[in-house]
């Protein structure tokens, strides 16, 4: 296994070290940017409203574009998370706790500074890591069923309890509004609408952007 990814990995890239390829990466992570820092235009948005253009285009190039747009796109939604405490996507929620204070004080482009670089740094480092250790980690996601996830599940809201600082009763408050407005739409299992009140917005569930700027809207 692990020679047949090797050799998947430099065909690859020998597809990619093209001039024509690098210059739709360079022309997506401008879109991405801009797309990016207009909050809920970002992620998945975008990319549907590339994709008509990458019809005519052949495979490579028009993944080079949309892979780009998509990776910067969670970079750029630093600036409005910073500049103007709004995260315009959900990657860049945590900036606002201290970009925004970093902002007011007059320190927006340290604070701009740092989330760029650490992005850059966490993407490289988070893609070497996931290709090095995905052959040995690949045995133990195919093991993964129903009772594991569930175990992640309540690891995730026990540390959204325990990461709320002294006031833990909050933390478990917001973990299980949380989980109320995750019900809202059909449930995977079932064709039975929840808590969508007769309003048909509500089936395809609640927007994650939408729903985050109206949640950190709150305190301000």
């Amino acid at each position: 296994m692990l020679e047949t990814m090797l050799e998947a990995l430099f065909a690859g890239l020998g597809l990619i070290f093209q001039w024509h390829v690098l210059a739709y990466f360079a022309l997506g992570c401008a879109i991405g940017i801009l797309m990016g820092a207009i909050p809920g235009l970002g992620g998945a948005i975008g990319l549907v409203l590339l994709l008509p253009f990458t019809f005519s285009m052949e495979p490579v190039a028009a993944f080079a574009l949309l892979l780009s747009s998509w990776a910067s796109t969670s970079t750029s939604g630093a600036i409005t998370s910073v500049m103007l405490g709004i995260p315009s996507t959900a990657a860049s929620q945590a900036t606002v706790l201290d970009g925004y204070p970093m902002a007011k004080r007059g320190e927006a482009a340290r604070a701009l500074g740092a989330a760029f670089t650490s992005s850059a740094i966490g993407g490289v480092c988070g893609a070497a890591a996931l290709g090095i250790s995905l052959p040995l980690i690949l045995p133990v996601i195919l093991a993964f069923e129903s009772p594991e996830t569930f175990m992640l599940g309540v690891l995730g809201l026990a540390m959204v309890g325990s990461l709320s600082g002294r006031s833990v009763l909050k933390g478990v408050t917001a973990a299980m509004l949380g989980l109320l407005l995750a019900m809202v739409g059909f449930p995977e299992s079932q064709a039975i609408p929840r808590y969508t009140f007769d309003t048909l917005y509500l089936l395809d569930d609640l927007p994650l952007i939408p729903v985050l700027l109206g949640l950190f809207a709150i305190p301000e």
